[in-house]
């Protein structure tokens, strides 16, 4: 079961519709209503609802291009999305294998080096841990080759 955290947290839309401004600005494209609709999954009339009150509040400018409309975000929206994006991907996480991991390693420096068969069930639990944390796959991977040196250190 995955609990995803991130729809507990931040249950409304308006944070991805920000969000995914910010993301076209950054990626250097243009950032259109019916665009954003599409990528966050809303009614176009939501969207527009939504960006007329972001408008009200200086969260973006909007400009007219003949019958299209260009977003595009002031600065203090600009910050605005960039700390919702920092709480997204630490809601995006995977907690449960980051302590799996940190008990891991602890449980690494906590080996007496006698006994190889101790490392075994290290190496064990770290196969075990499947994850989409980009961090975590990281270090799974590192404690894991530090496990098999010293397996391979062993006679």
């Amino acid at each position: 079961m995955s609990l995803d955290l991130e729809k507990l947290f931040l249950h409304e839309k308006a944070v991805n519709i920000l969000v995914k401004i910010y993301e076209y600005e950054m990626s250097g494209k243009d950032a259109y209503p019916l665009c954003i609709s599409r990528d966050v999954h809303s009614p176009y009339s939501y969207i527009s609802k939504v960006l007329g009150i972001f408008e009200k509040a200086a969260i973006i400018e909007s400009k007219f291009e003949g019958r299209i409309r260009r977003i595009k975000l002031t600065e203090e929206g600009k910050e605005l999305a960039k700390q919702f994006l920092q709480i997204k991907n630490l809601l995006n996480r995977d907690f449960l294998a980051r302590k799996k991991l940190r008990i891991l390693e602890s449980a690494l420096k906590d080996l007496n080096g006698d006994d190889p068969n101790q490392l075994l069930p290290i190496k064990a639990e770290l196969e075990n841990i499947k994850t989409q944390d980009d961090e975590v796959i990281k270090k799974v991977e590192e404690l894991r080759k530090k496990v098999e040196e010293m397996l391979n250190g062993y006679p």
